[in-house]
């Protein structure tokens, strides 16, 4: 039996992908606003632009796949999830939310981490503090699950 290949994502291109994805739904314009690996600040901000220009935003924190050198890749997934949460509650401020705009989070992950992630973040948490988790596959399409999406799946799953 031959065993498929799989090819690492790596952070740049998560980010690319999630970008177009928000593009998509009138989220900015990605090629201004994609960050620099050594930048400081959220990995993703842009402003909803489409139908028309509100003050919503999408703040998103993303990760990429370990290295090959990594021993422990499990652990890796692992540690890279509490550090992407991490990231982005910091950046989450209560004058931040309004009712005619704020802002929305999101974390984002190559598929690879769809296991790890999809259990450890509970979707009430998703809810009340307006967080998404984008999943970047192999092709470059985007999975978003949000708050409802996560319910069905850890109610199944219990």
């Amino acid at each position: 039996m031959k065993k498929k290949s799989y090819r690492l994502l790596k952070e740049q291109f998560v980010k690319k992908r999630v970008l177009k994805y928000l593009e998509k739904f009138g989220f900015g314009n990605p090629k201004e606003k994609i960050t620099d690996l050594r930048e400081w600040g959220v990995d993703i901000k842009v402003k909803k632009l489409r139908p028309r220009p509100i003050g919503w935003y999408y703040l998103v924190e993303c990760k990429g796949d370990p290295s090959l050198k990594v021993k422990s890749p499990s652990g890796w997934r692992s540690s890279a999830l509490n550090s992407a949460l991490g990231q982005i509650i910091s950046r989450m401020h209560t004058n931040r939310r309004a009712l005619h705009g704020g802002y929305n989070y999101g974390v984002a992950f190559p598929y690879s981490f769809k296991d790890k992630v999809l259990k450890k973040i509970p979707y009430y948490v998703c809810n009340r503090l307006r967080l998404s988790i984008f999943l970047v596959n192999q092709n470059g399409e985007v999975e978003k699950y949000d708050h409802r999406k996560l319910k069905i799946i850890q109610k199944n799953n219990n």
